[in-house]
């Protein structure tokens, strides 16, 4: 009779085991969720319409805002606007230079931050034009602005510009977004397509499709590699080739406002209808419906956690705590 109940005690644990083990390689079994963490202007954000966010190279996340800038430390955040220094409250795009330098562009010129002090430049310091798109930095951590009439380049003494049809292939004047890649090569997105400029050399492209020439944003990846986000999706440069993205191949929508990459290699796209990622292989959509304050993302950017942080047009902004599975 011992013997007997042994037998039926033993078997009885190896069932166990074996539903467990199917229960773990199930695919429905249930994993891991995503984490949302939401910052708004009840938590100290100044304020809640984002426009673009960055960190800095201590981890400090500094945000630009329809009214003002805010720096996120060590769970404090800290605001500033025209009273501090700010040319206008209004920031379109921000950019950090290797010295931690801030530059931000603002429909009134350009304002940089260093070391609690601000410098303003507008058409009466050289600027081309006052209202600026975009601002990125080159090899040599100089800034380059997009504006509404051309290109404007600080080398640190004086503002060299750039226009169309003035000695130069500038493709259009209205210049929304830059991008510098690690060539050297300088991208310039305008609503009418995009100039490449490297050593005096230009060169332009322009799509099939009238509203994929409307570029809203661009960022360039770890691979060196250019992505466009326009009225009609995002665009892959990638070498000779151009690959298209869009609704129908699973990004939730056509409208690209924000470009960003993880650390594991994987696209981040905010749109006016949600943000989507992209593996290579598979898209995934994030919207109200599962996560996001707002639907409308107009900046994306990536902690060192690889958290990925989006900043909203209404609702401030969100941190995905992504699984390990």
């Amino acid at each position: 009779m011992k013997t007997i109940l042994k037998i039926l005690r033993n078997c009885g644990v190896f069932f166990m085991l074996l539903f467990t083990v199917a229960c773990n390689n199930n695919p429905d079994s249930p994993v891991p969720k995503d984490t949302w963490n939401y910052y708004a202007s009840k938590n100290g954000l100044v304020n809640n319409s984002v426009s673009d966010l960055k960190f800095d190279s201590q981890g400090n996340l500094w945000v630009g805002t329809e009214f003002g800038v805010s720096k996120f430390s060590n769970g404090t955040w800290t605001n500033y606007n025209t009273p501090q220094g700010l040319i206008y409250h209004q920031i379109n795009s921000l950019a950090i230079d290797a010295d931690d330098i801030i530059w931000f562009a603002t429909p009134y010129g350009v304002s940089s931050f260093e070391n609690n002090s601000w410098n303003s430049f507008t058409t009466t310091n050289g600027l081309n034009y006052n209202y600026a798109f975009d601002v990125a930095i080159d090899a040599d951590n100089h800034p380059w602005v997009g504006l509404g009439k051309g290109v404007s380049f600080f080398n640190g003494t004086e503002w060299i510009n750039y226009e169309k049809d003035q000695g130069n292939s500038l493709v259009h004047n209205i210049v929304r977004a830059v991008v510098i890649d690690d060539d050297g090569n300088k991208w310039f997105g305008t609503e009418y397509g995009i100039s490449k400029f490297n050593n005096n050399s230009w060169t332009t492209y322009l799509a099939a499709v009238p509203s994929a020439d409307f570029i809203v944003t661009m960022f360039v990846d770890s691979k060196n590699r250019l992505w466009v986000g326009s009225l009609a999706g995002v665009s892959l440069f990638e070498g000779a080739n151009i690959i298209d993205y869009s609704l129908s191949d699973g990004l939730v929508y056509d409208r690209v406002d924000a470009i960003s990459e993880d650390q594991s290699g994987i696209m981040w796209f905010g749109t006016q209808y949600g943000a989507s990622s992209f593996d290579g292989t598979t898209w995934k959509s994030y919207t109200t419906a599962n996560g996001l304050p707002d639907n409308w993302i107009t900046g994306i950017t990536v902690d060192a956690a690889n958290n990925v942080w989006f900043g909203t047009k209404s609702k401030g902004i969100a941190q995905l705590i992504r699984p390990t599975i």
